[in-house]
């Protein structure tokens, strides 16, 4: 059997089916906070639990993902205008987009957003820069938070495949303590 290569556009739409989310990926560091939005999130591991981020290259939150050694992840439910207001524009370093929310810190001292449902923290083990627009961020998960109704039900996190309405049931993790400060 002759090995096909695919055509380009075949592989983008097939990596279209695969389910995602709206993630805002959060880092503070010093004085500084920032946060991006990322829907390109997966587990890669189970023991330890990990989890792999893309992000565009070249994005201002890098340096200080790399001095902090952790990030945070908070899951924004789609067409959520705020997040997308503060979360997906450029800015300076010195602005806080974080300013006019009051956040949770996590066990990794990273900011979370109060009103998200789910929301991981984690760790930096490390970073690959592959040859393509996005760097990954290898993360073990330290602490996370799940809202109970999401425990029993993801069916509203993730955008499924639109060819199968059929979607796997997600297995609950233990849930994180939550803390508020100002």
């Amino acid at each position: 059997m002759a090995e096909e290569t695919a055509h380009p556009q075949l592989i983008h739409k097939v990596l279209q089916l695969l389910p995602s989310a709206t993630f805002v990926l959060t880092c503070t560091h010093d004085k500084f906070r920032d946060g991006i939005l990322t829907n390109w999130v997966q587990q890669c591991s189970t023991e330890p639990p990990m989890l792999i981020v893309a992000i565009p290259k070249g994005q201002q939150i890098e340096p200080m993902l790399r001095d902090a050694r952790a990030f945070a992840l908070c899951l924004v439910p789609p067409n959520d205008r705020r997040a997308m207001r503060l979360f997906n524009r450029d800015h300076e370093r010195d602005e806080d987009p974080f300013l006019a929310l009051t956040t949770i810190t996590a066990e990794t001292g990273m900011p979370i957003l109060p009103e998200s449902k789910l929301w991981f923290d984690c760790k930096l083990e490390g970073h690959l820069s592959p040859e393509a627009d996005c760097r990954l961020y290898l993360g073990r998960v330290v602490s996370c938070y799940a809202e109970s109704s999401l425990q029993k039900s993801h069916r509203n996190l993730v955008t499924p495949p639109t060819y199968d309405k059929r979607v796997a049931r997600a297995t609950s993790s233990k849930s994180a303590t939550r803390t508020r400060t100002r």
